[in-house]
């Protein structure tokens, strides 16, 4: 089973919030869903999104493949980064306080 994690559209008609869901890639765009991530609202300047990010990175840690909006999203927000510093506390580069120093580093240059 190939587990992705996509946007499920959600919303009026020309106002679409969409919730950030680990999905099988066989199920349809808003069907069923493993479980739910976040929310995107791209309406909001800027975009609004709310995350919980150690669900996000444990998913990609098992291997989930995110989509290429979902993957812009998780850029924006530090998931990726996040989870490549711990790929590196797993690889024995790192060390959890360093891993931990970086990406609180990296929050309060990026992240308002």
């Amino acid at each position: 089973m190939s587990v992705k994690i996509r946007l499920k559209r959600i919303g009026k008609k020309h106002k679409p919030i969409y919730h950030i869901v680990v999905a099988d890639s066989r199920s349809p765009r808003d069907g069923k869903f493993i479980e739910k991530l976040g929310t995107y609202n791209p309406h909001m300047d800027p975009p609004l999104t709310i995350l919980k990010m150690e669900n996000a990175v444990s998913w990609l840690m098992k291997g989930a493949q995110p989509t290429n909006t979902v993957k812009s999203i998780f850029s924006k927000n530090g998931v990726l980064l996040k989870k490549h510093l711990l790929e590196g506390v797993k690889k024995g580069v790192l060390t959890d306080e360093e891993c931990n120093k970086k990406f609180h580093i990296w929050y309060k240059k990026y992240k308002i």
